[in-house]
Order: C-alpha cells, then sequence, then structure tokens
C-alpha cells in the first residue's frame, strides 16, 4: 500500500451505495464488512449479487451483521450467501440461551457498526445501512484510501468472535501488525472503535466532550437523535462562557413519531442552553463533528446514551484540514437550508406540548 491519501465524503444514502457497491465489485483479495442493516430487499439484492460474484471468484469475505437490525434478510439469501463461501456471522443472536437474564441484557447490545474494507486498502466508514427504506434519506459516509487498517480489522475479528464466530477463522486479522509507514500520517487520523464489554467508558463520547471542552471558536454536531446528558450542558456552559459558537443539527422529522416526541423535547432544552438548534427537513442519519476548524469526526455513534454504552460502535476523528474544511463546507449547506428554532418556533407548546415533552423525556432513555 502506498501512502497515497485521499477521501471521499457521501452525504446521502444512495451516493454511498453506488460506492460501496463498485468497490465490492472491484474488489480483488478480501471483503470484512461489519454492518448494523443489511436487508435483501430491492436495495440490499445488488449487493447479495455482488458479495456471491466475488466469493466465487475466491475472495475472502465475511461479514458480522446485527440480528435485530438485519432482522428482515430472508434465509434464502443467508443461504445463497453461504453456498457462494461467504461467511456470516450475526451478532446477538435472537436466540433463546440458558440465562434469560444474560439474553435479555444482549438484546440491548447491539452492533450499530457500518464499516467495510475492502482488500485490506480501501476503507468505508460512516453511517449508511443497507435497505430501502433508507434510501431517501441524508447522510454521512466517508471511503479513505492510504491510511493503516490493522486496527480496523483487529475490531471487526473481535466483534466476530462475540458473535459465536470461531477465533481460528480470523487469527489472521487479529495479529495484523503496523506498517512503517503509517508513522509519517497516524497523527491525523484515530479510529474510534467502542464495544458495549466496557459499559463504565465510551470512546465516543470522550471524543465529543474532550472536543467541546477545548472548543475556542465554534463546535458543530450532526445527529439524527439528540439524548445529552447533565454533564453535556455544563460543557456547554463553560463553552459558551469561553465565547464558543454551538450548533446542533437535527432532522426535522425522525423516522418515527416517538423520536420526533425526543427531538421536540431536547431541542428546546438545547436551545434554552444557548445551542443554535438547526432543523433539516429531510431525514438526516448522518454523525458528524468539527471543531474550530481544525478536528474532525465521522462514524455511526448517534448522540445518545444507549449508543455511546450499549453498542458496538465505529468512527474516524482526523486533524486533516482538507477533510474538515469539506465538512465545515457541508454544515455550512445544511445551515442555509435549514429550519432555525427559536423561542417562538418550539416543536412543542401549550398542553399538548407538556404531554409530548414527558413522553420525550420517557423515550430518550431508550434510544
Amino acid at each position: 500500500m502506498s501512502l497515497d491519501f485521499s477521501y471521499k465524503f457521501y452525504r446521502t444514502t444512495f451516493d454511498a451505495l453506488q460506492g460501496m457497491q463498485e468497490a465490492i465489485l472491484n474488489a480483488d483479495k478480501s471483503i470484512y464488512w461489519e454492518i448494523y442493516s443489511l436487508v435483501d430487499d430491492s436495495t440490499g439484492r445488488p449487493f447479495i449479487d455482488a458479495l456471491c460474484h466475488r466469493a466465487l471468484a475466491g475472495l475472502e469475505i465475511k461479514i458480522i451483521i446485527d440480528a435485530i437490525g438485519s432482522f428482515e434478510m430472508s434465509q434464502p439469501s443467508l443461504n445463497r450467501l453461504r453456498a457462494a463461501g461467504v461467511d456470516i456471522v450475526f451478532y446477538n443472536s435472537l436466540a433463546p440461551r440458558w440465562s434469560l437474564r444474560g439474553w435479555a441484557r444482549s438484546l440491548w447490545q447491539r452492533n450499530h457498526r457500518k464499516v467495510l474494507v475492502i482488500d485490506k486498502e480501501i476503507v468505508f466508514i460512516g453511517g449508511v445501512n443497507v435497505a430501502a427504506s433508507y434510501c431517501d434519506w441524508d447522510d454521512l459516509h466517508v471511503r479513505i484510501i492510504g491510511m493503516q487498517v490493522a486496527p480496523l480489522l483487529r475490531g471487526f475479528a473481535r466483534s466476530y468472535i462475540r458473535g459465536g464466530g470461531e477465533r481460528s477463522k480470523v487469527r489472521h486479522l487479529l495479529h495484523l501488525r503496523f506498517r512503517n509507514e503509517w508513522n509519517e500520517i497516524k497523527n491525523r487520523f484515530k479510529y474510534i472503535l467502542q464495544s458495549p464489554l466496557n459499559s463504565s467508558y465510551s470512546r465516543s463520547k470522550k471524543v465529543f466532550f474532550n472536543t467541546l471542552s477545548k472548543a475556542k471558536h465554534n463546535f458543530n454536531l450532526l445527529t439524527p437523535y439528540f439524548v445529552p446528558d447533565k454533564k453535556f450542558f455544563e460543557l456547554v456552559s463553560l463553552a459558551k462562557k469561553r465565547g464558543v459558537k454551538i450548533d446542533l443539527f437535527l432532522p426535522l422529522r425522525p423516522d418515527h413519531i416517538f423520536l420526533e416526541w425526543v427531538a421536540g423535547f431536547y431541542s428546546k432544552i438545547a436551545h434554552k442552553h444557548g445551542i443554535n438548534v438547526f432543523f433539516s427537513t429531510k431525514m438526516n442519519h448522518g454523525k458528524a463533528m468539527t471543531c474550530d476548524g481544525e478536528v474532525g469526526f465521522v462514524g455511526s455513534t448517534n448522540f445518545t446514551q444507549r449508543s455511546f454504552f450499549s453498542n458496538e460502535e465505529s468512527g474516524i476523528f482526523f486533524r486533516d484540514s482538507a477533510m474538515v474544511k469539506d465538512m465545515d463546507e457541508m454544515f455550512a449547506d445544511l445551515r442555509s437550508s435549514a429550519f432555525v428554532l427559536n423561542e417562538n418556533n418550539y416543536l412543542h407548546v401549550g398542553l399538548k406540548g407538556k404531554i409530548k415533552d414527558w413522553f420525550g423525556k420517557q423515550f430518550g432513555g431508550w434510544i
């Protein structure tokens, strides 16, 4: 692998799907894919076809799909993939276990990652799932070429084993070595991989909170679901005293009605703490952050306690100036077309609004 580095942001699910499908069809040696939702509907079937085609050509293909997120995947498609030689692992299978308590707890722990690694050289990472219901959404995914992939593949191997896969089949991924040339760019990038096995610590939350605590000028946050805690608002108050401008970007109409209640409740609180809240009229499933034009983050992590502490999540934190600039331009585009929240247009008002706020607060702990 050369040191030639390149990247490409995809701002819509449709564009990201096209990019990933093309990369799968052009794969030469291997495909490792960790994804929450892969469904063999009109959107997913071309991916099934492509994976089978490359597996029959002799490539090593391993996929981890979440048992709930990919619940609609049909048995015939699974049989077809396996017959072609694709190694598939379901993360946290829904099958009952001897320990009912452990099984119930595992239902809450999902693999929410979206990481595709082609030929151990090309990486796709972000928030995009593969199903027809997501196709019309805006989202955020990034393709990166020229970066070290060993941390991602070790993370894949560990999830594979936790999902019930045989350790012997991924031992070669667990012992990958860093290339020497990685030292030249490692300070610009850091993969953020977290597991629910350590429920008292969240790598993703640390990235967001540490960045906000050091912000000097501006902090931009894009998330489809926003359930902050008390510590977040403490950091917001300190940042506002330093003169930091904080912009929050949310979808006006999330994918479920109860999520609208959650958004209405927490957006009001955010605005009252001095955060500028921008609502996109189209569903935006992206998860991203930039700060002071210096650092950025793209990944699968929603700004919720469940995502921070119960899910397998992935992302990339970067200090690449060109990438941050592109991300800030994306935020500028979102800002220019957004519905801007103010004290005169809160989503929940009156008695009915108070009832929605109550439900929003209750549901917030579940997403």
